[in-house]
């Protein structure tokens, strides 16, 4: 957008501030079928008495007079209803009437003690689930000969608990279920071969690289592979009606493939669709999407048939990342309107925040020897983390198990980050013409708290516009596994604990690629310098996972890589993150004089992202050498 260099720095907030509105209008429009589908949010009540929130999408088609379909939707671990929004528009768009809760200890739902968490499904209405299944049931302008549920990975637990729950208080409710990359129960509690979903219909979307669910057992009893599952004991009793395996006819289960048969005088069906998928795909992948849709308008009367593969989810998808492009640069432009004013007028960008000419040749050998030491460090602090057992435990304190993961990570990367910065300085960079003035980090008390204040006002602004996309629009600016949501106020007190982990972190990368490294490495232009550092942060998190599971797809089996079997599988979430964070940072330097105000920025929204869409829990649960550390 070079026309904006033109602009003074009010219009360029102008600018981004309607350029926001117009993406979240549009998303918001999408998200609605444009006015088709209502959507509001509800507070239920377990058995227990805990408060679980549910966003309900109701198409127009939906009445009294003539009632619709439901399907309760449940999100999977550690996210929240938000993340699965799609799900809740493309099958709207059907004429369902669709249910996502939050689970017990996610987004909007109460936060519980461990006790009520981690008893059984009966204590906490499966996560909350039933809760929305039994509020189905109460709605004139749902039919409640039929109502489903469904649910990624552990919404999909979360979906066969409801099932045994509906048997149990003898509901009736529930007439179909389908599981998105989550295992199926295949025998009962005496360990058997059954069929526990009855008369119910039944289909899964099995993720032939699924490291968490889909390990069947062979003739033998002993644990297959994901990829050997088609041809396991456990998938041909499944789709023989939860007969022994040697009823079923055939080698192994056909995907595609719709098995019919009857159950209690009613003829039901059990159908697997396969993809060559990971198991997080199916949060942000169409093809899973358009499965969900097929099966639900294959097994109850769909009011708008429409097929699964026709989808508004792209669209609502680039929508999103727009509207939180905007985001960012109301951030960036603000900070450059906030330090035009006479009062701030100090931190105003001057001839530190430009590219310094590329370096000697000595200078070049430090700055790459520094930049491959980070990478290597970057590998090695995560490995620990998992190692030591970090990555598994949680307590009163500490109560976001992922974000114990992720603030420890950012954490010692920060230190790392700082350490080799000074280090550089102090051997080359004061040698070389380097002073702490031209880095931007000799300043005053009084330009430090002005600082603190540009940065506060500017992430206050961020936080005024999620809260009116989300309440307003109902929209989140979301993509994949993350999104930008207004913090529960149960999670404040938790926001407080991680953010001094990533305000280190922040300052750290702030101050290594506006300071230590700003730089040009030859005669790059600087959006090719900026597109740099944002690779080679993301290099570890990337590296981490194509390797572990490009040996999970080898071998079968979960290799022990990085510090355990699961560390691949939580890099993912950092791949988008990192390069994100330093661009932002690249260019919030740009519009002051000082590495203070990006870094603040950058690690008050990191940790307001990693905490607003986590799994809360408090309680004590350790997994190794880190039950001795973390309080």
């Amino acid at each position: 957008m070079k026309f904006l260099k033109k602009l003074s720095p009010v219009k360029c907030l102008v600018f981004a501030l309607v350029f926001t509105l117009i993406f979240t209008a549009l998303s918001s429009a999408i998200l609605h079928d444009w006015g088709n589908i209502g959507i509001s949010d509800v507070e239920l009540q377990t058995a227990a008495g805990n408060k679980v929130v549910a966003r309900v999408y109701k198409p127009d088609s939906a009445t009294a007079e003539s009632p619709a379909p439901a399907v309760v939707f449940t999100h999977g671990l550690t996210v929240n209803k938000e993340s699965y929004a799609q799900y809740g528009l493309e099958l709207a768009r059907r004429g369902f009437v669709v249910i996502t809760p939050d689970m017990l200890n996610h987004g909007d739902s109460e936060v519980t003690d461990a006790g009520t968490y981690l008893a059984p499904y009966t204590v906490s209405d499966a996560y909350g689930a039933f809760a929305a299944v039994r509020y189905a049931g109460t709605l004139d302008y749902v039919d409640k000969a039929q109502i489903g549920v469904a649910g990624h990975s552990a919404g999909g637990q979360a979906s066969n608990n409801c099932v045994r729950l509906d048997d149990a208080e003898g509901t009736g409710l529930i007439s179909a279920i389908y599981l998105v990359s989550s295992d199926p129960v295949y025998t009962d509690e005496e360990g058997n071969w059954a069929n526990i979903y009855g008369a119910r219909d039944f289909g899964v979307y099995y993720t032939l690289y699924d490291h968490v669910y889909f390990s069947g057992v062979g003739p033998d009893g002993a644990k297959l592979p994901a990829q050997q599952w088609l041809g396991s004991e456990s998938a041909k009793s499944l789709f023989a009606f939860g007969q022994d395996p040697s009823e079923f006819e055939g080698d192994a289960v056909v995907p595609g493939h719709t098995y019919v048969g009857e159950v209690d005088g009613q003829q039901v069906i059990r159908r697997v669709n396969a993809a060559e998928e990971i198991h997080p795909k199916p949060q942000g992948g169409s093809n899973a999407l358009a499965a969900v849709c097929d099966f639900f308008q294959d097994v109850f009367e769909a009011p708008h048939y429409i097929v699964g593969q026709s989808q508004h989810f792209v669209m609502l998808t680039v929508s999103n990342l727009l509207g939180l492009l905007g985001v960012l640069m109301c951030c960036v432009f603000g900070v450059g309107c906030l330090t035009r004013l006479k009062f701030f007028e100090s931190l105003r960008a001057g001839e530190n925040a430009v590219l310094r000419p590329a370096p000697d040749k000595k200078g070049k050998v430090w700055f790459w020897v520094l930049t491959v030491l980070n990478c290597v460090f970057a590998f090695c602090s995560i490995s620990a983390i998992f190692f030591l057992g970090f990555g598994y435990c949680c307590s009163t304190v500490w109560a976001q198990q992922t974000s114990n993961i992720y603030a420890l990570w950012a954490l010692l990367n920060g230190i790392f980050m700082l350490i080799t910065s000074f280090v550089s300085y102090a051997l080359y960079g004061r040698k070389n013409g380097a002073t702490m003035e031209n880095w931007g980090l000799k300043i005053s008390l009084k330009n430090l708290f002005k600082s603190i204040l540009v940065a506060l006002a500017a992430c206050a602004g961020v936080f005024a516009i999620v809260w009116v996309a989300n309440n307003l629009f109902r929209v989140d600016y979301h993509y994949y596994l993350w999104g930008l949501k207004n913090i529960p106020l149960e999670n404040l007190g938790v926001f407080f604990v991680y953010l001094p982990m990533y305000l280190v972190f922040g300052l750290a990368v702030s101050i290594a690629v506006n300071s230590a490294y700003h730089c040009k490495i030859g005669k790059e232009p600087e959006w090719v310098n900026d597109l740099f550092f944002a690779a080679m942060n993301t290099i570890p998190a990337l590296a981490i996972t194509v390797i572990g599971y490009y040996l999970y797809a080898q071998s079968g089996l979960k290799p022990f890589v990085f510090g355990s079997t699961y560390t691949f599988t939580y890099t993912i979430n950092a791949i988008p993150v990192f390069p994100v964070a330093v661009i932002l940072i690249r260019r919030l330097f740009k519009k002051c004089n000082n590495p203070y105000i990006p870094g603040i920025i950058a690690g008050i929204l990191l940790c307001w992202l990693q905490v607003s869409c986590s799994f809360t829990l408090h309680a004590d649960m350790y997994y190794g050498p880190a039950a001795a550390f973390l309080p």
